[in-house]
């Protein structure tokens, strides 16, 4: 059964929408979601991001794409959020820019986003860019930072970061001949 534009604005206008019901609509309600993402209305735009994300469908990492793009950033905050529904490649994929983005409340729901198994190119992309606020490392972290750094992380992300700043110290390492912290 085809499902109208009426009936998706229909399940995405109300203040705060019942997704689990608006995704029963199913994959027909894509091609109209993407005409809301690139409309002029960005919270229903952002509306339209997140169902996307409870539709499993073909076309929705496009969406995906285009939203982790665009000009507005409740729209691309928006795509940081939906991440959580994906698959960890599709998430990854789209995260690898957002975390790095201009506006830090992107880059914030984008690291709050990060997959349990994030891609390399993810998990690189999180060491190089700069955090929430907006401050990259500047030095290498000692051992007793690092891991208050790590015991800082959300439990599911605890593997990542452990990946993260094992790849950070082997850097240094192989920069200066010593881990950091470490006396010569």
């Amino acid at each position: 059964m085809a499902v109208s534009m009426k009936r998706v604005r229909a399940a995405l206008e109300p203040e705060d929408p019942d997704y689990a019901a608006a995704a029963q609509l199913g994959p027909d309600t894509v091609p109209h979601l993407q005409t809301l993402i690139q409309g002029d209305d960005p919270m229903l735009a952002s509306k339209a991001v997140y169902l996307a994300s409870l539709i499993q469908d073909e076309r929705t990492p496009d969406l995906f794409r285009q939203a982790a793009q665009h000009d507005d950033p409740v729209i691309r905050v928006a795509a940081a959020s939906a991440a959580r529904n994906m698959d960890a490649p599709v998430a990854s994929e789209i995260l690898v820019e957002l975390v790095a983005d201009d506006d830090p409340g992107v880059r914030k729901v984008a690291r709050k986003a990060v997959p349990e198994e994030p891609t390399d190119a993810l998990a690189q992309r999180l060491e190089e860019a700069p955090d929430a606020a907006g401050e990259t490392p500047r030095r290498p972290l000692s051992a007793q930072e690092a891991m208050a750094w790590t015991s800082r992380c959300r439990a599911s992300q605890r593997l990542a970061a452990v990946r993260c700043l094992a790849r950070h110290l082997a850097r240094c390492r192989e920069a200066q001949g010593r881990m950091p912290g470490e006396h010569a």
